[in-house]
């Protein structure tokens, strides 16, 4: 069954099994995915701002150009899932686990991963400015080339990241050196 181009805001979803249908370029405006599992499902150029997803398994799903602002993963496992170039301002991950990700080019400003396991995930290029890691652990995730300027990590713990011309205010909390960008470069254009 296809959802594409549909309006499904403030729709409630619980218990489903959905497997390689299309929300593609569809309105999820507070829509709520309780309880359900998500295989291959796309979510690409839609819309779901203030979308939850409560204690769900999301596998080789694609948010791919999508606007979650204000989106909620909540106690989710989230595997082999693309989040290119979407959008998560204020996006929150509570209690997940995230393996094989890509939020690659994402937008994601003041951010917060939570008691969240990000594994074998890349966050290359990644706008992640203000966004908060906390008592979490981060292991094999690329942040190359990544914004972290007034990231917060607390309480995190962190194996073998790569940050390759990533930008971070002082000296990197996984051991890194500190940034040597001339500090002109830490402008921020249009998110501030």
């Amino acid at each position: 069954m296809s959802y594409e181009n549909g309006d499904f805001s403030f729709r409630e979803f619980s218990g489903v099994i959905l497997e390689g249908e299309s929300f593609r370029s569809s309105t999820l405006t507070c829509a709520k995915f309780k309880n359900c599992t998500l295989k291959g499902v796309d979510f690409s150029e839609g819309f779901l701002a203030e979308v939850l997803f409560e204690n769900c398994t999301l596998e080789g799903c694609t948010f791919e150009h999508a606007n979650l602002q204000r989106a909620k993963f909540v106690h989710c496992s989230l595997k082999d899932s693309s989040f290119f170039s979407a959008f998560l301002g204020q996006a929150r991950f509570e209690d997940c686990l995230i393996d094989g990700c890509n939020f690659s080019a994402c937008q994601i400003p003041d951010g917060e991963f939570v008691k969240s396991c990000l594994s074998s995930s890349s966050f290359e290029g990644a706008y992640m400015k203000g966004s908060v890691f906390e008592s979490s652990e981060l292991k094999s995730v690329d942040v190359s080339q990544a914004d972290l300027r007034k990231a917060s990590f607390r309480n995190t713990n962190f194996e073998s990241i790569r940050d390759d011309g990533s930008l971070f205010y002082g000296r990197k909390p996984w051991g890194g050196e500190r940034s040597s960008k001339d500090w002109s470069e830490f402008e921020s254009y249009g998110f501030d």
